[in-house]
């Protein structure tokens, strides 16, 4: 069993058998959560091939795509005995049919009373025009297991002190505690999401006890920011849920 601590939050990470399955498609933002999973990944499933996928969504962050290979590439050096390959696939999530499909999507969650299991239109959307693209991906690599590095909210009275409450996601506020492991219906496929109980103290509490604030760390890119707030994404726009959550949690904002 990993036993993982840090700020008072625990993760038993993988803790559970998954001999059965050779290949982890691990989601790559090159923020902080995904690319502290995959280094978690590297050093403690050295035996699976891992698959790191990154989707660039050209209407919002182009440069994403950028940011994960530097970071493929750092991680190959410090673990040069794990298969790790890296697909890029790119998307734009402000066409329309991907809005409208997204919309839709939306639409019947809120008639159930699940709207807080998604974001919004615009940031589902996102999911919607990946969908396809993630799929050929596992197909070709014959995936079944994958995983993603999702936290929980940091807590409302923060996010009100803080002032970002309006931009951060409900289905991520502590109220709502999910399974990690979730297997498809036939059980030959399993979801993991060993971050999604606990904040992004934890992450950094991790950076911090595996010396990584130094190198890896700059390395993240967390900003969602428009290109007028970020400056063409040339420094953090200080605005966005993410930005205000690192800030939280690291004390800075990307670049340290």
């Amino acid at each position: 069993m990993v036993k993982l601590v840090a700020n008072g939050q625990t993760v038993d990470f993988f803790d559970f058998d998954h001999s059965m399955h050779d290949n982890l498609f691990l989601a790559l933002s090159a923020g902080t959560d995904s690319t502290l999973l995959l280094y978690l990944a590297c050093k403690y499933l050295p035996e699976k091939r891992i698959v790191c996928h990154t989707g660039t969504d050209t209407s919002k962050d182009p440069f994403v795509g950028d940011y994960a290979e530097d970071i493929v590439i750092w991680m190959r050096k410090q673990f040069p005995n794990v298969n790790i390959q890296h697909e890029l696939y790119k998307f734009n999530s402000m066409e329309l049919h991907n809005i409208e499909k997204a919309r839709e999507e939306v639409e019947e969650a809120e008639e159930k009373g699940e709207s807080w299991k998604l974001p919004t239109v615009f940031g589902h959307a996102k999911a919607v025009a990946s969908k396809e693209l993630k799929s050929q991906i596992r197909k070709k690599h014959n995936i079944t297991m994958s995983t993603h590095g999702i936290t929980r909210n940091p807590p409302i009275e923060v996010q009100k002190e803080m002032g970002f409450t309006h931009v951060a996601e409900p289905r991520r506020n502590a109220e709502h505690h999910y399974d990690i492991l979730n297997p498809s219906k036939s059980g030959k496929k399993l979801h993991v999401k060993p971050f999604v109980n606990i904040d992004k103290r934890w992450i950094a509490g991790m950076y911090e006890q595996l010396g990584l604030m130094d190198e890896l760390f700059p390395m993240t890119a967390s900003c969602i920011g428009d290109n007028e707030d970020s400056k063409f994404y040339t420094e953090p726009c200080k605005k966005c849920f993410w930005c205000h959550e690192k800030m939280w949690a690291f004390g800075c904002y990307d670049g340290g």
